[in-house]
C-alpha cells in the first residue's frame, strides 16, 4: 500500500478482543490483520460476494472470528 491514513471506528469490545486474539495467533499486528481482512473481502470475485453467504449489515454470527 502506497498511501495510508489513520482511521478510527467504533467496534464492539467482544469483537475487538476476538480480532486481537486471532491476530496474535497468526503473528500479526491488529492493524495488519484488519487490513488483510478488508483487502481479502474487497478483492474477492463479485460472484462469490453475490452468493448471499453474509449476514445483513449490523448482524454477525458469534463464530465469525473463532477458529
Amino acid at each position: 500500500m502506497a498511501n495510508t491514513k489513520y482511521t478510527a471506528f467504533r467496534c464492539p469490545m467482544d469483537l475487538l478482543e476476538m480480532a486481537k486474539a486471532r491476530a496474535r495467533r497468526e503473528r500479526r499486528s491488529l492493524s495488519n490483520y484488519l487490513i488483510m481482512l478488508i483487502e481479502k473481502d474487497s478483492t474477492e470475485p463479485a460472484e462469490k460476494r453475490a452468493e448471499g453467504t453474509r449476514a445483513p449489515a449490523g448482524v454477525r454470527a458469534k463464530t465469525e472470528l473463532k477458529t
